[in-house]
């Protein structure tokens, strides 16, 4: 595939993606939040 500039692609920014990316990049991988609303879903509203 290639050299990509990302390690890891999560999708969805709700409590579970922004505790996997957040996880994610304190490890030093490369993360990519994929998101089409508001970050945080309905957990957080």
């Amino acid at each position: 595939m290639g050299d990509t500039p990302y390690d890891i692609a999560v999708v969805g920014g709700g409590t579970a993606g922004l505790v996997t990316a957040a996880g994610a990049a304190a490890l030093g991988a490369r993360v990519a939040l994929i998101e089409r609303a508001r970050l945080g879903g309905d957990c957080l509203w």
